[in-house]
């Protein structure tokens, strides 16, 4: 419905515009005809993750009209398809306009999901849990998303302007969620969760724009609804209905100022302040299941609803000049600060009573960057930034980033142009020390040992270098090289290292009129060092100090994680008869190895004949793709022109956590069940597409 009744506002628009000015008129565009045929072996939602490829004809629209000083354009591409899309736009030249559109993108996870419960796709499951996975329901996992909206904006008093926008998002279809059974640590069981949302948005702007001067102020709201407020699911070991939360409609408004000064000596001042408002309820729920258990367990809230409200206040402000021909320079401050006013629920069990904490930030940045051209063709960029950030969090809460950088820019031969940089950073922060008393303190208490990486203080160095090469005017080459070293001094548990190394090359080379050829070839090694503890819960005995416990649950471990990527490729186009046939061949490949080397400090933990040897992961996030692609293009007329071709893909991935994928593990009540999420994602194909396009 709604794409026929833009396809109909389209119709209309172009008869208009020509019948009242079909004196004047242009019209142009273009209309194409893909056929493709394709033969997927293999993960079919992999290969069509974001996209909608399949045995048919493709057809592409694009028009364009013309009559005085008004105007109008339509495009359609994928009709009929889940990756359709259709924009119409128009106005008058200098006095409004105008635009329509109407767009459909899928995201496939996994055909052939499998669960023992019916109901897939609804916020209902029923079910009684088996192992003979070859009778259970199947679905699909996938999303749909369609948007739509138009926007209408008006110059007419210049130089004042306004605009009005509002879109619409619906986004249907069932993703994987899971929930654990028992107590935390125990089984759990994957769900098919339904997705139903809707989501409206609303612009209105209104300005100011004429030199020296712009200036603006606007209003966005949207809103955000769930058709399923909850997931009502069967419970695996007992006959009772147990629940899941899911995503709470909200709103969001935001009032948003823009505004622009040219000063003397060739400078500029812009700012742009902001506030903003997200509010959400959401009804909590009152009990819980335990495995095996016939009735519920009630929790005590200091209140079943759940009021939350966030603020976010953001200013910015850049001051930018080129006094002097050799000096250019960019100062700027900004500032952002989130306050959460949200309700903190209390949650009493037993004697313990646990809160709910709130996390509120405020962020502030300054920094100058210079440009100064010195002697010999050399370019220097000195630059500071100074970030200072507060959190309303116990650990960690302010932390004051130092970063200081230099760039050298070389450009003294006409064939080349070199550059060299290098940035320094320092993070230092403040610890708190947390009073542990027992109940949620008590649970808190390994946070004085763990420093999460977002925020701890480090020392880091990045190194980069780069050459373009020119050596003729048909050869043009670049190198390009950058190292990270990041140092996190002052973790005991967490990330404590990390460095990557990248280097990158790509060519181009033009043999006059008789083809074109490219190349690239890019390489990416990661490695990272995280130190960790296991240990079980203080009032059971436990110790989460490092230097404390240690036997076969109380134990020290730590990773070396390497992830190490390449990325290449190499193209040609062959002008077999210039202006008339071109042949084009491109192939791409990129291949991503990752290894995890596990250390147990403790040799009681190492139960069940495992080893320090035999823990590691060799297959840590493994894939390769590799895509080849041949087409020939023939330009039968100067409106006709004709392609065809054949593309192969091929795509692998290995990861520990896949391999050996079991629906169902464990015994009795500690029995896990998944359902086929991202399972066997592999795939090759091969497509054979002719098209035929018209200009006119």
């Amino acid at each position: 419905m709604k794409i026929r009744t833009l396809l109909c506002i389209a119709a209309m628009s172009f008869a208009c515009v020509s019948s009242a000015f079909a004196a004047e008129s242009k019209l142009e565009g273009s209309v194409s005809l893909t056929g493709k045929i394709v033969d997927v072996n293999g993960s079919e939602a992999k290969f069509n993750e974001y996209r909608d490829l399949d045995d048919g004809v493709y057809a592409g629209i694009k028009l364009g009209y013309e009559s005085g000083a008004y105007y109008t354009r339509f495009k359609a591409l994928d009709t009929g398809y889940d990756t359709q899309s259709y924009k119409l736009d128009g106005g008058m030249w200098g006095r409004f306009k105008y635009d329509l559109f109407y767009n459909e993108i899928p995201h496939n996870f996994t055909y052939g999901a499998r669960t023992f419960y019916s109901g897939a796709g609804t916020n209902n499951l029923t079910g009684t849990p088996n192992t003979n996975v070859s009778s259970w329901n199947t679905f699909d996992y996938s999303l749909e998303r369609k948007s739509y909206g138009g926007g209408l904006s008006f110059d007419l008093m210049k130089p004042f302007f306004i605009g009005l926008s509002a879109s619409r998002e619906e986004r249907t279809g069932i993703k994987p969620i899971s929930a654990a059974i028992g107590s935390p640590g125990g089984a759990f069981v994957e769900l098919p969760e339904p997705v139903d949302y809707t989501t409206n948005h609303f612009k209105a702007e209104a300005g100011y724009a004429k030199k020296p001067y712009f200036a603006s102020l606007s209003y966005s709201y949207s809103n955000f609804e769930n058709s399923n407020e909850f997931l009502n699911f069967q419970h695996p070991t007992s006959s009772v209905t147990d629940t899941l939360t899911l995503p709470p409609d909200n709103q969001y408004y935001k009032v948003a100022f823009k505004g622009a000064v040219d000063l003397p000596m060739k400078s500029r001042f812009n700012a742009t302040l902001s506030s903003a408002r997200a509010k959400s309820d959401a009804d909590l729920l009152t009990s819980y299941f335990f495995e095996g258990a016939s009735t519920a367990t009630n929790l005590t809230l200091s209140d079943t609803v759940f009021n939350g409200e966030v603020k976010t206040q953001n200013y910015a402000f850049v001051l930018t000049s080129n006094p002097l021909p050799l000096l250019n320079a960019k100062v700027f401050y900004k500032y952002y600060e989130k306050e959460n006013e949200s309700d903190q629920i209390t949650t009493t069990q037993d004697t313990d009573t646990f809160t709910n904490k709130l996390f509120d930030y405020r962020k502030n940045k300054a920094g100058v960057e210079l440009g100064i051209k010195l002697p010999a063709n050399f370019r220097l960029i000195p630059a500071y930034t100074y970030v200072k950030t507060n959190r309303e969090r116990e650990d960690i809460p302010e932390t004051r980033d130092n970063i200081l950088s230099l760039d050298l820019k070389w450009s003294g031969l006409a064939f080349m142009t070199a550059k060299i940089g290098y940035e320094r950073l320092w993070r230092d922060a403040d610890h708190g020390i947390l009073t542990v008393v027992g109940g949620q303190d008590e649970a808190d208490l390994v946070e004085q040992y763990v420093r999460r990486f977002d925020a701890a203080p480090k020392d880091q160095d990045t190194y980069k270098a780069s050459v373009e090469l020119y050596p003729l005017d048909n050869l043009g080459i670049g190198l390009g090289y950058k190292y990270r070293k990041a140092d996190y001094r002052d973790t005991t548990l967490g990330l404590r290292d990390y460095k990557s190394n990248e280097f990158l090359l790509d060519a181009d080379y033009s043999i006059g009129r008789i083809a074109k050829l490219n190349a690239y070839f890019d390489y990416e090694r990661i490695k990272s060092y995280q130190f960790q503890r296991r240990y079980n819960p203080p009032s059971s005995g436990g110790d989460p100090n490092p230097d404390g416990t240690s036997n076969s649950t109380n134990y020290n471990w730590d990773v070396t994680q390497v992830d190490t990527s390449y990325n290449y490729g190499a193209g040609t186009d062959i002008y077999v008869l210039p202006r008339k046939l071109t042949l084009r061949v491109q192939f791409d490949h990129l291949d991503s190895d990752g290894h995890a080397d596990f250390t147990y400090y403790t040799s009681s933990a190492l139960t069940g004949g495992r080893t320090n040897d035999n823990i590691d992961s060799p297959i840590w996030d493994d894939y390769r793709k590799t895509v080849l692609m041949a087409k020939a293009e023939y330009n039968a007329t100067k409106s006709l022109s004709l392609s065809a071709g054949y593309a192969y893909e091929r795509y692998e991935y290995n990861d520990a956590t896949l391999d050996g994928y079991l629906y169902t593990f464990g015994s009795g009540t500690n029995t896990n069940y998944l359902t086929g999420a991202y399972k066997d994602q592999s795939y090759n194909a091969s497509i054979i597409f002719l098209t035929a396009a018209y200009k006119f």
